[in-house]
């Protein structure tokens, strides 16, 4: 298995991914950096911090490589269902690629949330519909007035869903060999299927000797894809005949499907790997933000917040020890969340005068 050293993007792997005959559409996306954590004592913890990607979440990748099949195949459209993450990420791709953007949501999306997507020159639809149906009717979209569907889910877009593989080659380039526990916030499902698949590329061509253990972590109001790890589910069909978790507004938007569309490999990535799924709420994803950013210095979205209060579950209940070697995926900055923040977590302002600033500064 070859990388390219020279390359500075995620494409060093190019020979590793979907050959897409073209050249890439880049915008420097992958190679992020491991920082060391500080948060729980006596376990090797790292965040994998994908908050470093050009447009701040691991979506970049997928993106890159969406972008780069779609000119390509000579599309016009690049769309997508997202207000988030993949709607910017969306947005910036086609723009380097010289494409059209469209980005589908869900009405009532709050203005500043959507305003960078515009800004990067997307077209924006608000429908009143949810996001699992708005997928659905997306996906049929495709091919369709040179319209390419860049959806970060396999069941629509099986190319560019490979494109997290390359977490996996990274982590093992950088840590000489694959982390003992892999810790991942999930929505769709497709990330956690993919970079298992990474793993299983390397320890197939002979880089590591096993597989790290995957743990997916759901919000509580969202937590389908627990209840069919939980009940040994393996199924599509009895996978989405599940009913529909309790749902609600959430700050965990980003990773919030009643049924998340990879479900199934996600399920299966998690089987072979060993792993389970956590469930957790807003307000311990909320705390999390802020104590993250005070010791560590990572400045997280609530999505990937979450994931500390299921190492802090993990090593209480044993499922992580010391000695081991426990890599956290910090999918998105939390700037693209602070208004959501703001409205839901305190904020200290202390006041000083010109006379008492430097007994407040030194206190």
């Amino acid at each position: 298995m070859r990388a390219m050293q020279n390359e500075k993007s995620m494409w060093r792997y190019r020979d590793l991914i979907p050959e897409m005959g073209d050249e890439p559409v880049t915008l420097g996306e992958g190679l992020t950096p491991v920082v060391p954590s500080r948060l729980l004592p006596g376990i090797d913890l790292i965040w994998k911090d994908e908050t470093r990607n050009p447009t701040g979440s691991h979506k970049d990748r997928a993106l890159s490589l969406a972008a780069t099949e779609a000119r390509a195949l000579g599309a016009r459209t690049m769309v997508v269902v997202s207000a988030g993450s993949t709607g910017l990420s969306n947005a910036a791709y086609a723009a380097q690629a010289g494409l059209r953007s469209v980005a589908v949501m869900s009405a009532g999306m709050p203005r500043e949330r959507v305003y960078p997507l515009h800004a990067l020159g997307s077209r924006l639809i608000a429908v009143d519909a949810g996001i699992d149906e708005l997928i659905a009717m997306v996906t049929r979209l495709a091919g369709r007035n040179g319209i390419y569907v860049a959806s970060t889910t396999q069941s629509a877009n099986r190319v560019q869903a490979e494109a997290a593989r390359t977490i996996a080659f990274e982590l093992v380039d950088d840590l000489g060999r694959a982390p003992d526990v892999l810790v991942v916030p999930v929505g769709g499902g497709g990330t956690l299927a993919a970079i298992h698949r990474g793993f299983v590329q390397m320890r197939d061509a002979g880089r590591i000797a096993g597989l790290p253990r995957l743990i997916g972590v759901v919000p509580s109001r969202f937590d389908t894809l627990k209840t069919a790890h939980d009940s040994r589910i393996a199924d599509a069909g009895a996978f989405f005949a599940l009913p529909a978790p309790v749902g609600g507004p959430t700050v965990l938007n980003k990773i919030a499907h009643d049924h998340a569309p990879d479900g199934i490999e996600a399920l299966r990535a998690l089987r072979e790997s060993g792993g389970t799924v956590c469930r957790f709420d807003d307000d311990e994803a909320i705390a999390a933000v802020a104590e993250i950013g005070a010791r560590d210095g990572l400045y997280l979205e609530p999505s990937s917040a979450i994931l500390l209060p299921a190492l802090r579950r993990l090593q209480h209940d044993g499922a992580i020890t010391t000695g081991q070697t426990v890599v956290a995926l910090a999918c998105g900055s939390g700037f693209r969340e602070t208004n959501v923040l703001l409205d839901t977590a305190p904020l200290a302002m202390e006041t000083a005068t010109l006379a008492t600033l430097p007994d407040s500064v030194a206190r």
